[in-house]
């Protein structure tokens, strides 16, 4: 997920007044809701990437990690960690 349209100084890293962080959880819950995009290699764009919103993505692969670390720990020779 990728939001190049940040403006200082919500772009700053330095910058950590509870306005700004406000901002940025705005902007987050903006870029959750958005489609899943890429970026076209030949214009530069993003463009859809499917049906999916980047909160569908992220909480998929959030599933895909989880249902693998239950996996590995079965697997485990030492059990769960």
């Amino acid at each position: 997920m990728q939001d190049d349209t940040l403006l200082e100084p919500m772009s700053s890293v330095d910058i950590a007044t509870k306005e700004n962080l406000e901002n940025l959880v705005k902007v987050g819950e903006k870029l959750l809701k958005k489609p899943v995009s890429r970026m076209n290699l030949e214009n530069g764009q993003f463009e859809p990437a499917g049906t999916f919103t980047n909160e569908n993505a992220l909480i998929r692969v959030a599933e895909v990690l989880s249902k693998e670390k239950r996996l590995r720990d079965v697997r485990s020779p030492h059990g769960k960690r």
